[in-house]
């Protein structure tokens, strides 16, 4: 008892941030599930799941496949269907994934608060998880059969252990954090790329060190990163005869990118897309497209599509990613919760368009509450990217030569370089929700200590 007593006094915060969020999540998952019923966490990427999980029980077999011959994929990568299969196994359902699942992903709401102490003052820190744990999008998130489920925690323990190496440079906390993204690779292969940050920054920490030195460090961090990989990808070599680690994650990518681009062009509608992959395969199948030698010959396709429109797909990908920044999806949000007015922001867009800024105020005069709180809700990230903004200038004022820093901005690049192309922004915004919020909290407290040293000022000038 004297331990958990030692324990609570010791993380009054980090629990604090823990039920905040789950109490959150599960006030959702209680809002959806009577309007939709629990039928509405196993959609889409659940479907899949739940699918793939099936199979691996009854047939033996890694495949997405409704019916026989079942043949194998590689379009997910293994860590959250195994997950799942063991709560199926344990309860013989998928509902306690739901709430299990979510109760893991609340743990993302302390680990933003325990990075961000290792790089700014405390109370930034909590404020940063505070946004973090209350942000609609994260908090409707939590509940569904996704691999963000627990692939976000994952990935910010790993972050977390890599600020404790660049705070305390010990190779150990590098070793475990290389440890940790492996892990969080197998749950989402976004991930892939992100130990090159880990490898620089931590090249770059070790001046200390011999160069000799340095570079065994960094050879045995790749090493245990690539160690944690390894039995997937031969598993894929073995069986499908493909070296990739994940077919929705490269072959996949590149074709929603070309998709992008072909519309971003005007070339094509949705239609003649469709027959452009039937006259690729052979047949206008989806699911097919998901197979390992099916996405290499649409694969293929994507990129001859991108090469020979590089400008045009240089210029999509940058409006894209400025784009990524400032907006969101809450409106799937609203119309899940089936609230009146979930289309509101596209239909603002179009009155802006359109130049009708008369029609624009009445529409807003007259709209539905649940509107105005979307429309509200609209400017947020704007108001956090402003905000940031005024973080990143006032950090480069103080210490440009902070790694802690440089490390989150290279986060945030990394992540909407290689995700603003997709659908479903709010969702893949969440891997860089914790450094925005962290440096728009801090742009924040500079932006009001400036003018409260102002208005102090001008006090003591008029006393004088």
């Amino acid at each position: 008892m004297k331990l958990i007593n030692q324990f609570y006094k010791s993380h009054k915060k980090e629990i604090f941030l823990f039920f905040l969020m789950l109490a959150l999540e599960l006030a959702m998952i209680f809002a959806l599930s009577q309007r939709n019923g629990l039928s509405i966490f196993f959609r889409s990427d659940g479907t899949e799941y739940q699918r793939l999980v099936l199979n691996i029980i009854n047939h033996g077999n890694f495949s997405l496949d409704k019916e026989a011959p079942f043949i194998s994929t590689d379009y997910r990568t293994p860590a959250y269907p195994f997950w799942l299969a063991t709560i199926y196994i344990i309860f013989k359902s998928f509902i306690p994934a739901i709430f299990i699942g979510a109760a893991i992903f609340a743990f993302s709401a302390p680990l933003t608060y325990l990075i961000g102490k290792e790089i700014f003052k405390e109370k930034i820190a909590f404020w940063s998880a505070i946004l973090f744990a209350i942000e609609p999008w994260a908090v409707f998130q939590g509940g569904f059969l996704a691999a963000e489920q627990i692939g976000i925690p994952i990935f910010l323990l790993s972050v977390y252990i890599f600020c404790r190496y660049l705070k305390l440079k010990k190779p150990l906390y590098l070793y475990l954090s290389s440890l940790f993204l492996g892990l969080a690779t197998m749950i989402r292969p976004a991930a892939l790329y992100f130990i090159f940050i880990f490898v620089f920054l931590a090249f770059i920490s070790k001046q200390k060190y011999s160069i000799l030195r340095s570079l065994k460090i960094s050879a045995l961090t790749i090493l245990i990163f690539i160690a944690v990989l390894s039995p997937w990808i031969i598993r894929n070599k073995i069986v499908l005869n493909t070296w990739q680690l994940s077919s929705a994650a490269s072959n996949g990518v590149l074709y929603i990118e070309s998709y992008n681009l072909n519309r971003y062009l005007g070339k094509i509608t949705d239609e003649a897309q469709w027959e452009d992959v039937r006259q690729l395969i052979g047949i206008r199948n989806y699911e097919l497209m998901k197979r390992a030698d099916v996405s290499k010959i649409v694969a293929d396709y994507a990129i001859k599509e991108i090469k020979s429109n590089k400008s045009a797909f240089i210029a999509m990908h940058l409006k894209n990613m400025a784009l990524f920044f400032v907006k969101n999806s809450y409106g799937n949000i609203f119309l899940d919760l089936k609230i009146n007015g979930a289309d509101v922001q596209s239909r603002i867009t179009g009155f802006l368009l359109k130049k009708d800024f008369f029609g624009l105020v009445y529409f807003i005069k007259n709209t539905s509450v649940g509107s105005k709180i979307l429309i509200l809700l609209s400017f947020l990230w704007p108001t956090i990217i402003i905000l940031a903004i005024f973080g990143i200038y006032d950090v480069l004022r103080e210490d440009y030569r902070n790694l802690l820093f440089w490390f989150l901005l290279l986060w945030i690049l990394y992540s909407s370089a290689l995700m603003a192309d997709l659908s479903d922004i709010s969702r893949y915004k969440l891997s860089i929700n914790v450094p925005l919020f962290m440096l728009a909290v801090f742009g924040f407290y500079k932006i009001k200590n400036f003018f409260t040293f102002s208005y102090k000022s001008r006090d003591a000038q008029r006393i004088v």
